[in-house]
Protein backbone atom coordinates (compact mmCIF):
# COMPACT_ATOMS: atom_id res chain seq x y z
CA UNK A 1 0.00 0.00 0.00
CA UNK A 2 1.26 3.43 -0.92
CA UNK A 3 2.04 5.90 1.86
CA UNK A 4 -0.37 8.84 1.91
CA UNK A 5 0.83 12.42 1.91
CA UNK A 6 -0.24 14.39 4.99
CA UNK A 7 -2.91 17.03 4.38
CA UNK A 8 -0.73 19.78 5.77
CA UNK A 9 2.67 19.56 4.07
CA UNK A 10 5.70 21.46 5.41
CA UNK A 11 6.38 24.81 3.73
CA UNK A 12 9.74 26.35 2.74
CA UNK A 13 11.45 28.89 5.00
CA UNK A 14 11.31 31.56 2.31
CA UNK A 15 8.15 33.62 2.37
CA UNK A 16 7.84 33.75 -1.42
CA UNK A 17 5.90 30.53 -1.79
CA UNK A 18 2.65 30.90 -3.73
CA UNK A 19 0.63 29.04 -1.12
CA UNK A 20 -0.49 30.41 2.22
CA UNK A 21 1.39 27.68 4.04
CA UNK A 22 4.39 28.10 6.24
CA UNK A 23 7.53 26.01 6.38
CA UNK A 24 7.55 25.86 10.15
CA UNK A 25 8.23 22.57 11.84
CA UNK A 26 5.13 20.43 12.01
CA UNK A 27 3.17 22.70 9.71
CA UNK A 28 1.53 21.35 6.66
CA UNK A 29 -0.97 22.42 4.05
CA UNK A 30 -3.55 20.41 2.23
CA UNK A 31 -3.07 19.38 -1.34
CA UNK A 32 -4.93 22.18 -3.11
CA UNK A 33 -6.94 19.83 -5.32
CA UNK A 34 -7.87 17.40 -2.55
CA UNK A 35 -8.74 20.16 -0.08
CA UNK A 36 -10.85 22.08 -2.60
CA UNK A 37 -12.67 18.94 -3.67
CA UNK A 38 -13.40 17.87 -0.10
CA UNK A 39 -14.44 21.40 0.82
CA UNK A 40 -16.80 21.57 -2.17
CA UNK A 41 -18.38 18.19 -1.39
CA UNK A 42 -18.83 19.00 2.29
CA UNK A 43 -20.15 22.50 1.60
CA UNK A 44 -22.60 21.35 -1.08
CA UNK A 45 -23.85 18.51 1.10
CA UNK A 46 -24.23 20.84 4.06
CA UNK A 47 -26.19 23.40 2.06
CA UNK A 48 -28.47 20.71 0.63
CA UNK A 49 -29.01 19.20 4.07
CA UNK A 50 -29.77 22.60 5.62
CA UNK A 51 -32.19 23.39 2.78
CA UNK A 52 -33.94 20.05 3.36
CA UNK A 53 -34.25 20.77 7.08
CA UNK A 54 -35.67 24.24 6.44
CA UNK A 55 -38.10 22.88 3.84
CA UNK A 56 -39.38 20.32 6.34
CA UNK A 57 -39.41 22.93 9.12
CA UNK A 58 -36.95 20.94 11.24
CA UNK A 59 -35.60 24.03 12.99
CA UNK A 60 -34.69 22.15 16.15
CA UNK A 61 -32.44 19.74 14.23
CA UNK A 62 -30.94 22.70 12.37
CA UNK A 63 -30.10 24.26 15.77
CA UNK A 64 -28.65 20.94 16.95
CA UNK A 65 -26.52 20.79 13.78
CA UNK A 66 -25.23 24.29 14.43
CA UNK A 67 -24.37 23.42 18.04
CA UNK A 68 -22.56 20.27 16.89
CA UNK A 69 -20.57 22.34 14.40
CA UNK A 70 -19.62 24.76 17.16
CA UNK A 71 -18.54 21.96 19.50
CA UNK A 72 -16.46 20.24 16.79
CA UNK A 73 -14.79 23.57 15.92
CA UNK A 74 -13.91 24.16 19.58
CA UNK A 75 -12.56 20.63 20.08
CA UNK A 76 -10.51 20.57 16.88
CA UNK A 77 -9.22 24.10 17.55
CA UNK A 78 -7.93 22.95 20.93
CA UNK A 79 -6.31 19.98 19.21
CA UNK A 80 -4.66 22.28 16.66
CA UNK A 81 -3.50 24.58 19.45
CA UNK A 82 -1.61 21.64 20.95
CA UNK A 83 0.21 21.20 17.62
CA UNK A 84 1.23 24.85 17.31
CA UNK A 85 5.00 24.95 16.72
CA UNK A 86 7.25 26.40 19.43
CA UNK A 87 9.13 29.63 18.88
CA UNK A 88 12.60 28.12 18.50
CA UNK A 89 14.10 30.85 16.37
CA UNK A 90 13.65 34.55 17.02
CA UNK A 91 13.94 35.61 13.36
CA UNK A 92 10.64 35.17 11.53
CA UNK A 93 9.12 32.78 14.07
CA UNK A 94 5.93 34.83 14.63
CA UNK A 95 5.28 34.96 10.87
CA UNK A 96 5.79 31.22 10.52
CA UNK A 97 3.50 30.54 13.47
CA UNK A 98 0.82 32.82 12.00
CA UNK A 99 1.08 31.16 8.59
CA UNK A 100 0.92 27.74 10.24
CA UNK A 101 -2.16 28.80 12.22
CA UNK A 102 -3.85 30.04 9.03
CA UNK A 103 -3.18 26.75 7.27
CA UNK A 104 -4.33 24.72 10.26
CA UNK A 105 -7.49 26.78 10.73
CA UNK A 106 -8.66 25.88 7.24
CA UNK A 107 -8.24 22.21 8.05
CA UNK A 108 -9.96 22.62 11.42
CA UNK A 109 -13.01 24.28 9.83
CA UNK A 110 -13.23 21.77 7.00
CA UNK A 111 -12.99 18.65 9.17
CA UNK A 112 -15.26 20.13 11.87
CA UNK A 113 -17.96 20.88 9.33
CA UNK A 114 -17.61 17.41 7.80
CA UNK A 115 -17.94 15.72 11.20
CA UNK A 116 -20.90 17.83 12.32
CA UNK A 117 -22.64 17.22 9.02
CA UNK A 118 -22.19 13.47 9.24
CA UNK A 119 -23.48 13.25 12.82
CA UNK A 120 -26.42 15.58 12.12
CA UNK A 121 -27.47 13.63 9.06
CA UNK A 122 -27.22 10.34 10.96
CA UNK A 123 -29.35 11.73 13.79
CA UNK A 124 -31.95 13.01 11.35
CA UNK A 125 -32.23 9.68 9.55
CA UNK A 126 -32.09 7.69 12.80
CA UNK A 127 -35.15 9.55 14.07
CA UNK A 128 -37.35 8.04 11.35
CA UNK A 129 -35.94 4.51 11.11
CA UNK A 130 -36.17 1.42 13.31
CA UNK A 131 -33.90 1.50 16.35
CA UNK A 132 -31.45 -1.09 15.00
CA UNK A 133 -30.99 0.77 11.70
CA UNK A 134 -30.68 4.11 13.50
CA UNK A 135 -28.05 2.72 15.87
CA UNK A 136 -26.10 1.25 12.96
CA UNK A 137 -26.21 4.57 11.08
CA UNK A 138 -25.12 6.49 14.17
CA UNK A 139 -22.30 3.98 14.73
CA UNK A 140 -21.21 4.51 11.13
CA UNK A 141 -21.29 8.28 11.64
CA UNK A 142 -19.11 7.95 14.75
CA UNK A 143 -16.66 5.78 12.80
CA UNK A 144 -16.44 8.54 10.18
CA UNK A 145 -15.88 11.13 12.93
CA UNK A 146 -13.00 9.05 14.32
CA UNK A 147 -11.53 8.75 10.81
CA UNK A 148 -11.79 12.54 10.39
CA UNK A 149 -10.01 13.10 13.70
CA UNK A 150 -7.32 10.61 12.68
CA UNK A 151 -6.78 12.50 9.41
CA UNK A 152 -6.66 15.82 11.23
CA UNK A 153 -4.11 14.51 13.76
CA UNK A 154 -1.99 13.11 10.92
CA UNK A 155 -2.10 16.45 9.13
CA UNK A 156 -1.19 18.43 12.27
CA UNK A 157 1.67 16.10 13.29
CA UNK A 158 2.99 14.72 9.96
CA UNK A 159 6.39 13.67 11.32
CA UNK A 160 5.14 11.48 14.16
Amino acid sequence: MEKQQPLLLPVAADHETPSACCKAKGCSCASPTAARTLALVVLATGVLFAAQLVAREEYLLLAVSASQLLSFVVLTSLLALCALPDEEEKDGAPRRRLAWARAASGQVLLWSFAMALMVSMALWVAGTTPVVVGAALFGLALAVVFACYAELVQSLWPDE
